[in-house]
């Protein structure tokens, strides 16, 4: 038996995605929802990876339940700022798809797979453009499925500058974006 036959390809995939998210931090249940590995091998994955690099390879991971509140999305304007970055940045990846209203939904089409890999080249893109933010991976999760599925977060429109931001969906909307008030910092 090769490695390379074609039988073997959705579970190295699958294997190359959790590897990768288990570097990006993510929790076992994350990974698993992504990758349809048991929580088992995600674990045995984790240990022998920390065994033939070293634990500091591998950086610390949360345990227990993924958030789930999305007030941590528009608590401070930052916050805003970061989420609104990364839904555009969703959205370029095709895992949110707009309709004619505010609202958003994950395209149908895609798998699981595709879904967390894309996921992570959304975050690993927002990490290159905003390296101080406060979003985990799994904050970003969170950040896709309130509005992709859950839809207690929608995409508005801004007044003054026509783009799009988040916003929570059962709040009074000012109509205008987190960017519109916003100066950035001086270099220096």
């Amino acid at each position: 038996m090769r490695i390379t036959q074609s039988r073997y390809a959705g579970e190295l995939h699958q294997f190359e995605l959790a590897m990768r998210m288990l570097r990006l931090q993510a929790r076992t249940s994350t990974i698993g929802h992504y990758t349809g590995l048991s929580s088992d091998r995600i674990r045995k994955a984790y240990a022998s990876y920390v065994l033939e690099h070293g634990r500091n390879k591998m950086p610390h991971r949360k345990r227990g339940r993924p958030p789930s509140r999305i007030a941590r999305f528009l608590k401070t304007p930052q916050q805003h700022r970061e989420s609104t970055v990364l839904a555009s940045l969703f959205m370029h990846a095709g895992l949110l798809v707009r309709d004619q209203s505010s609202r958003c939904h994950m395209p149908t089409h895609l798998t699981r797979l595709t879904m967390g890999r894309r996921l992570c080249d959304s975050y690993e893109m927002y990490r290159i453009l905003m390296p101080d933010g406060l979003i985990t991976l799994e904050v970003a999760a969170a950040l896709l499925r309130a509005i992709g599925e859950t839809q207690e977060l929608i995409l508005a429109c801004c007044g003054s500058c026509r783009a799009l931001y988040v916003q929570d969906a059962y709040s009074l909307d000012y109509g205008r974006g987190p960017f519109c008030d916003w100066t950035p910092p001086r270099q220096r």
